[in-house]
């Protein structure tokens, strides 16, 4: 699990390793690894070191910052809090960065972080924050790190979880927090297992240790170590933490054994972190070249026996997308009626709003039937829209949140399906197959352009000369106060059809990029397993040529050839 070597990187090593993974990746069309051949990229290029603070809702995380950066920056309570991912690091004056996830940002106070990252005051988003960057001067004693604090996993709410897993690409240095009750979970070894594929240092913050006495703190202390023994041959540090008056030793032991260490070495560990990113790349990739080299030792009369072992009869795979459009088809068939029920719950106040404006407004049209009909065309075609307009701004992340929802969804069958592939080749070929599904990119659609049309179908001005406006004002009114409700139910359908298309479209998207992703690992296969004889030759000297790179990454950069 540790890797110990800190060396520096040579940038024209990464360069030139990237490059030919991309090379390699392009020419066998392995897309699987397009995002994370593009983590180990932007990783290449980043100055800060990350220290992602990761783990269970309620085990700490914002607590153990908060008392790390000596002042309460984080929202805490006793139930799931944090809902935005959070980087802190050193700044010559403090403030604080919102990045939303339509690619807008905001500059605030700190003191305003809560309006942003807590559950309670952006329940479940729903202002569309990315992510918050925080600048501290008192973060000089950690000028090469930046603090990173997740939402929780395992929370009620299923985002939050989202948010911390999209995340994990970007760790550099992990720290897992986990609760001393219970002191360790399946749940937390697997999220170390998965943390590993991107980085070597990872740490465990066992908090909460105030609850109980020394020699428990020890049993416990212990027995984490032992289980975390059992899956890894290298040590994940355990760091016993509390932040309670009595437990200076243990904070200090954190702060010395780790932080202000890695905050010292910052460049080496970063050097360490790509080293191991990069080499993970180029295992996965050796293992798809794996594949197409044992296919390649196959016979041809074999070739469609094997087929059909890994990929099954054409009729699965068609199964396979029947169940992606399905997941689509599904929410842009009850998408309307959705909306519909959502938007007539404001109808009868939006009608009450605007009658009540007519009754003010009404007194200073009566002057003659042509300003009447104009002005109150005027007032209504404006004060619709803005009503309109308001509800579409207002309900817009109920709007979005299928196309969010299905994303996952997506996401998730096509790792299962990846899964099945993994499986099968391991039973057929003998070699193993990492295929990790990474999330669709649910960019959230753009609001439709709410306006509201002509009021008026005829022109009520030419029957101005005849219409006293004494006699006409009472059945006037009570016909602009019909036309009103009108107006308000025939827009409010209408921004339903809007909200419609726009989801519709978007979820469509999302089904085309993940047939295309389905399509392209099942092409890829189908390529390799076509893997004639004569291409062996080119698939070893592709894959020798891995090992190479993996060899020379690994190298101290005076014992790369042609390297001073």
């Amino acid at each position: 699990m540790s890797e110990k070597k800190t060396s520096s990187i040579d940038r024209e090593t990464v360069r030139e390793t990237l490059d030919a993974v991309e090379e390699i990746r392009a020419r066998y069309q392995i897309d699987a690894l397009e995002d994370f051949l593009q983590s180990c990229r932007t990783f290449a290029e980043e100055k800060l070191l990350n220290i992602a603070i990761l783990g269970r809702f309620k085990a700490g995380k914002s607590t153990f910052l908060n008392h790390l950066l000596g002042k309460p920056l984080l929202p805490v309570g006793v139930v799931p809090v944090t809902s935005v991912v959070t980087e802190i690091q050193f700044g010559a004056r403090e403030r604080a960065e919102i990045h939303y996830l339509d690619g807008r940002g905001e500059s605030v106070s700190t003191d305003r972080i809560g309006e942003f990252v807590s559950e309670a005051q952006n329940p479940e988003n729903v202002k569309g924050v990315e992510s918050v960057r925080v600048e501290l001067p008192s973060m000089e004693r950690y000028r090469g790190i930046r603090f990173v604090d997740t939402p929780g996993l395992e929370s009620v709410f299923e985002h939050n979880t989202d948010a911390s897993l999209e995340w994990l690409p970007n760790v550099g240095l992990a720290l897992v927090a986990v609760g001393v009750d219970p002191p360790l979970s399946q749940h937390d070894i697997e999220l170390i297992r998965n943390l590993s594929r991107y980085t070597p240092n990872i740490s465990l913050l066992l908090t909460k240790v105030d609850v109980l006495d020394p020699s428990e703190q020890v049993q416990v202390r212990d027995f984490v170590q032992k289980q975390l023994a059992r899956y890894w041959n290298g040590s994940v540090p355990v760091f016993p933490y509390s932040v309670r008056p009595g437990f200076e030793e243990l904070r200090a032991e954190l702060r010395e054994g780790l932080l202000s260490r890695v905050s010292g070495e910052a460049g080496e560990h970063r050097a360490t972190i790509l080293r191991h990113k990069i080499d993970s790349l180029l295992e996965e990739c050796g293992e798809y070249l794996d594949v197409a080299l044992k296919s390649a030792e196959i016979a041809d009369s074999e070739r469609a026996e094997l087929r059909e072992k890994i990929l099954g009869q054409k009729e699965s795979l068609e199964d396979a997308r029947l169940a992606l459009r399905l997941i689509v088809r599904h929410t842009t068939g009850v998408n309307r009626s959705n909306f519909e029920a959502l938007l007539s719950k404001d109808e009868f106040p939006v009608r009450e709003r605007l009658l009540a404006a007519l009754e003010r407004e009404f007194p200073s049209w009566t002057r003659s039937l042509s300003v009447a009909t104009e002005r109150f065309e005027e007032w209504l075609r404006l004060a619709a829209t803005e009503e309109m307009s308001e509800l579409s701004n207002k309900h817009r992340d109920e709007f979005v949140q299928p196309v969010r929802r299905v994303g996952r969804q997506l996401s998730q069958s096509l790792q299962d399906f990846r899964n099945r592939i993994s499986e099968r080749v391991l039973e057929t070929l003998g070699v193993p197959l990492r295929t990790t599904e990474m999330e669709l990119a649910t960019k959230d659609p753009r609001s439709p352009d709410v306006r509201v049309g002509k009021i008026f179908d005829h022109n009520w001005e030419m029957l101005s000369p005849f219409a006293p406006m004494a006699i006409l004002k009472g059945p006037l009114k009570r016909h602009f106060q019909r036309k009103v409700s009108d107006v308000v139910f025939m827009n409010l359908s209408r921004l339903t059809s809007q909200w419609e298309e726009v989801a519709n479209t978007a979820l469509l998207a999302l089904e085309k990029e993940a047939t295309r992703r389905l399509d392209n690992l099942v092409g890829t296969i189908e390529r390799m397993i076509r893997s004639a004889a004569e291409e062996a030759p080119r698939i070893r000297e592709d894959r020798n040529r891995l090992e190479a790179l993996r060899a020379r990454l690994t190298a101290d950069p005076d014992e790369v050839p042609g390297r001073a």
